[in-house]
């Protein structure tokens, strides 16, 4: 039995959700960066779902050149949105508060 595309789509809506969740609830720096950890990796998911759904949909010739090339190119600018928006949040709370409380004193 293999998992078809509404599986991973499931999977990465609940991963959505959590880190949805995550990043809102807590007013800590560490679990709004794991918050958005998680969204991000939940974004990479579909993405690759997509491309494996995809490339199986298609002849073998077109399937290499059209779409798997792109998902990867996709799930790398994923990684990298990550790390800039994670870098972002971090630099700006320190530069703020000399902390990385959320709920410091900014004044």
């Amino acid at each position: 039995m293999s998992i078809g595309l509404n599986g991973f789509l499931l999977a990465s809506a609940a991963l959505l959700a959590v880190g949805a969740f995550a990043t809102v609830a807590r007013r800590s720096a560490l679990t709004m960066l794991l918050g958005t950890q998680l969204m991000f990796a939940a974004g990479a998911i579909a993405f690759v779902a997509f491309g494996r759904f995809t490339v199986l949909s298609q002849t073998p010739a077109a399937a290499h050149e059209n779409v798997a090339g792109v998902m990867a190119l996709f799930v790398g600018a994923v990684a990298l949105a990550e790390l800039a928006l994670g870098l972002a949040m971090a630099a700006l709370l320190y530069r703020e508060s000399r902390s990385f409380a959320v709920d410091a004193d900014r004044g």
